[in-house]
């Protein structure tokens, strides 16, 4: 909500803005760094095409590595090559040293031998403070410093130790004045440099680091996950916390993190089956013979991996859940009762952070709300956060029509691996014009506005050179029409010269003519077997191994020399695929491609494929069938 004396604060920060470019120069001084028209295209841009990008998002989880690449044509069409998950085994992790080696085997594998592809990579929410400001309409050189004193009188940090940045999300009216909003925010030096050196040292540099919130809001930004321009809630419920993130048409607006997640879940199973032990064996034990057993509470207890076993067990579906010592019964109910309460006050701190947006942004009621997390799966859970907050739940689903889908790798079935693959996808969504960048801030942004004015004079030369060539070209172009009249005139002398064309002529030339073809053609038939093993030598890649080939060539007919033989020329190629497994089925298709772009081979197709293993390797085994022209 506006400050009672909202003039009175306005012309403070105004005050403090000046006095301090006045007095000395802020560490933020540089020129705006607007969202919008960084996306604006130069001149040169739209006169020379830009290659297509293609970008990986690498999103590190605590149990496994998933991976997304996206192809960005434009800004309207988007194409999903392929992504991938693969789980770490015992003794690999984010933090053990086998993790580099890991990590750049998948990439290699992942990304192939394109080095000019973009990748993402993202750091812990948990690090980075952001704040939805507004600041008053200043002039465009102004907005840096304000908007950096406005973040600096919320939220305190050290400017060693974090980055600032901010990205302009629109202006607003707010109690009839006009404001700038933007999302600004925080980010830790050491982990960000600590990934880039990661990266780089695997040979992978990242053109980009941020947040999963901010990749999810790509999602959105770019209607993948359509929002209609309503407020949605995105809940991440993780191990130890969780993290309640507000979108505004497709902006972040709000971002709070709470210490409640599935451990607290997991503790409320273990001790409610803890405590119905220790009643059970109060009961069937006289206090004579406590003392004797040494029975207590603490021997009771729960193991936290046993109850995590449940707990798993439940959140999957499972109507009946027995224990392993005693053989008690659970039904699906009793463990619910068991967590409820942790549920119930992980909703309160839903509920008073939607109060707490209704109260300072006026903004609409959420209009749904996104769960995330390993209780993305649990059913259960979202008709209980339904009928608490009244709100329709669900979970993100990247794999939309708009995010048209090029892989061989088939989709998730469920809604639960469909939403595991949300951050890595909008990861690899990220662009430094759609996305905040921990490595490409406001100042970087100052850097490419004075590229883009170097090039507006440089497309300013260019056009004024055009301008010379054009009219070079008129001038010129009028003395090659004079010449052309010349040349008319010397044509129609030549004409007088010219022998009379009769039908004698004609024939002889004709006859001429058909019996240079009728060799050609001979020619072409006697080498055509050494021409066919020439191409396929030429088109067949390193990856395919051709193991025979062979070939049906046809002959002229014994009648006339004029008539064209009918028997089809077939050849039939026998060969392997070898290298990475994933890619097979790309390279066959491509070498059926090459075949078919063949000027001497036409309608190849594939016979039959089988997968064989030779020297203990993989390969593909196939027999295609080609017809020579």
């Amino acid at each position: 909500m506006a400050n009672k004396d909202e003039i009175s604060s306005t012309e403070k920060l105004l005050g403090l803005i000046r006095q301090k470019n006045d007095e000395t120069s802020s560490p933020t001084e540089t020129a705006s760094s607007e969202r919008v028209p960084d996306s604006q295209p130069n001149f040169l841009s739209s006169v020379v095409p830009l290659r297509k990008k293609v970008t990986v998002g690498v999103d590190i989880g605590y149990y496994e590595l998933k991976l997304g690449m996206v192809n960005q044509i434009s800004e309207k069409k988007l194409e999903l090559l392929d992504f991938l998950s693969i789980p770490y085994e015992n003794d690999i992790g984010p933090n053990s040293p086998k993790f580099p080696k890991f990590l750049k085997t998948t990439l290699k594998n992942f990304c192939g031998r394109n080095r000019k592809i973009s990748i993402w990579a993202s750091i812990s929410s948990a690090k980075v403070e952001t704040r939805n400001l507004k600041i008053p309409k200043v002039s465009k050189k102004q907005i840096d410093n304000a908007a950096y004193w406005t973040f600096k009188k919320d939220v305190s940090f050290n400017e060693e130790e974090m980055i600032f940045d901010y990205e302009i999300l629109g202006d607003i009216v707010e109690d009839g004045i006009n404001k700038i909003e933007l999302m600004a925010y925080v980010a830790p030096k050491q982990e960000i440099t600590q990934h880039k050196n990661l990266f780089e040292k695997l040979g992978y540099p990242l053109d980009g680091i941020t947040i999963i919130p901010f990749a999810l809001q790509n999602l959105f930004r770019t209607s993948v996950v359509p929002t209609a321009g309503k407020d949605i809630c995105s809940l991440f419920i993780g191990r130890d916390w969780s993290r309640i993130v507000i979108y505004t048409n497709g902006n972040l607006v709000l971002s709070r993190g709470i210490k409640a997640g599935i451990r607290s879940m997991i503790e409320a199973i273990a001790q409610s089956i803890s405590r119905s032990k220790t009643e059970i064996a109060n009961v069937t034990t006289k206090p004579s013979e406590s003392g004797i057993f040494g029975i207590s509470d603490e021997s009771y207890m729960l193991d936290l991996e046993q109850a995590k076993s449940i707990f798993q067990e439940h959140i999957a579906g499972a109507s009946v859940i027995q224990l392993e010592e005693g053989g008690r019964i659970f039904q699906d109910n009793d463990i619910f009762e068991m967590i409820e309460p942790a549920l119930k006050r992980l909703v309160k701190q839903v509920e008073r952070t939607l109060a707490h947006y209704y109260l300072h942004f006026n903004r609409e009621r959420i209009n749904r709300v996104y769960v995330s997390g390993q209780l993305s799966q649990y059913n259960r859970l979202f008709a209980y956060i339904q009928e608490q907050l009244e709100v329709p739940v669900s979970t993100i689903n990247p794999f939309s029509s708009r995010l048209n889908y090029l892989g061989i790798a088939a989709i998730p079935e469920s809604s639960y691996d469909k939403e595991a693959f949300a951050p890595a996808i909008g990861l690899a969504l990220s662009n430094n014009f759609l996305t905040p960048n921990f490595i490409y801030t406001y100042k970087d942004k100052q850097v490419a506005e004075s590229s883009r004015r170097a090039n507006r004079w440089i497309a300013a030369s260019v056009l004024f050179f055009l301008i010379i060539c054009v009219s070079l070209y008129f001038v010129i172009n009028s003395f090659v029409e004079q010449k052309r009249t010349e040349l008319k005139h010397l044509q129609a002398e030549i004409e007088k010269f010219k022998p009379l064309v009769n039908k004698t002529m004609i024939l002889n030339l004709a006859a001429l003519t058909k019996d240079k073809r009728n060799a050609m053609k001979a020619l072409g038939n006697k080498y055509l077997g050494l021409a066919a093993i020439n191409e396929i030598s030429a088109i067949t890649p390193a990856e395919i191994k051709l193991l025979s080939v062979h070939a049906e060539l046809g002959g002229t007919s014994s009648g006339s020399e004029d008539k064209e033989n009918t028997d089809k020329t077939t050849l039939q190629i026998e060969g392997i695929v070898t290298g990475d497994r994933l890619l097979f089925e790309s390279t066959l298709a491509g070498y059926v491609v090459a075949l078919k772009n063949s000027p001497i081979f036409r309608a190849p197709s594939i016979a039959n494929k089988s997968f064989k293993y030779l020297e203990n390797k993989e390969v593909m085994l196939f027999t295609a069938k080609l017809d020579l022209v």
